[in-house]
């Protein structure tokens, strides 16, 4: 659980639960970029993704640090983590925009569902759930035609620095057969990451493209752009 005022913003790092449909609209997915191939995401948390893309006969592997800990104790975490976010949103009104979620009461339902979601098909697929954290991923190169990265890099200036999030980025363009994705580019009080420049020109050295790409998705303000990552 979250202590509150220990980091600016938010505070510690938090399991989220993401409903399928969410992970849709912030990476801009098709149904097509779903169906084409092997897709992961990193780190998963306890989202629903992977359950919702299985239902859509997607191929998802999820892979997350918290996978270590018993299912229970997990989901337990999973939903404290959700309801000390949703006490966020709802104590800074100024930093959110309500268009994929109606109000603040929506928001705790549907990321309930979706760790609801998540244990579920965790316990009928437990192979898709992998024990595995950045920057040292258990897969091998190019193992993924796509990957995902939601809410980690860029979201927690204060836990993670520069060398981090170059290698963390490194790592999922290093499993990434076509495009790594990561989103948002802010943190959770709506501020770009800074260093986000000298980020891609760091792995354009390094023969990894980059493209800012808007999407038809902002929950936190200023948060609706995905960066995509393409190894050469």
């Amino acid at each position: 659980m979250t202590t509150p005022g220990a980091y600016r913003g938010l505070g510690d790092i938090i399991v989220t639960a993401r409903p399928y449909d969410e992970y849709v609209a912030m990476f801009g997915l098709s149904a097509d970029e779903l169906l084409r191939g092997p897709v992961l995401d990193c780190p998963a948390g306890a989202s629903g993704f992977a359950a919702g893309a299985r239902a859509r006969g997607g191929d998802v592997t999820a892979v997350d640090p918290e996978y270590a800990r018993p299912p229970d104790a997990l989901i337990r975490r999973a939903v404290a983590d959700t309801r000390y976010g949703n006490q966020y949103v709802r104590a800074n009104p100024h930093t959110y925009s309500w268009g994929f979620f109606r109000d603040p009461d929506d928001h705790l339902a549907r990321r309930l569902a979706a760790a609801d979601a998540f244990a579920a098909d965790r316990a009928r697929h437990p192979a898709a759930y992998v024990v595995g954290a950045l920057p040292d991923l258990p897969f091998a190169d190019g193992r993924f035609r796509l990957v995902l990265s939601s809410h980690l890099l860029f979201v927690y200036p204060d836990h993670l620095g520069y060398s981090d999030h170059l290698a963390f980025a490194r790592e999922l363009a290093r499993v990434a057969g076509g495009e790594a994705r990561i989103f948002p580019l802010v943190d959770t009080l709506g501020a770009r990451w800074p260093a986000l420049d000298r980020l891609r020109h760091d792995l354009a050295r390094e023969g990894i493209g980059t493209e800012v790409r808007p999407v038809a998705y902002e929950f936190i303000r200023g948060g609706g752009e995905v960066l995509v990552l393409r190894p050469s």
